[in-house]
């Protein structure tokens, strides 16, 4: 079963697209489900994530912000496949 991933993002963020791109690059053979979240849709999410998008949600944990490396969340989602 996939792993549901969230990337909570916002309009004109290139570092979001980048994380989008990375994530799609990589979803088969990570098994991911990934969607993607417009926090200037979400008050409350905007307020929590204003500053620190991208970031990155691996089935409720977070493994990633801001200018993310492919090796980093390779490294986290492996530690959670390790710890699930």
């Amino acid at each position: 079963m996939p792993r549901a991933v969230v990337l909570y993002t916002k309009p004109g963020c290139h570092l979001c697209d980048e994380a989008r791109d990375l994530l799609e690059e990589i979803a088969d053979e990570c098994d991911l489900a990934l969607t993607s979240i417009d926090i200037t849709g979400d008050p409350d999410l905007y307020a929590r994530y204003r500053w620190a998008i991208p970031v990155v949600v691996c089935e409720g944990q977070e493994v990633g912000r801001g200018r993310i490396a492919e090796a980093q969340l390779l490294a986290a989602l492996r530690r959670l496949r390790s710890n699930g």
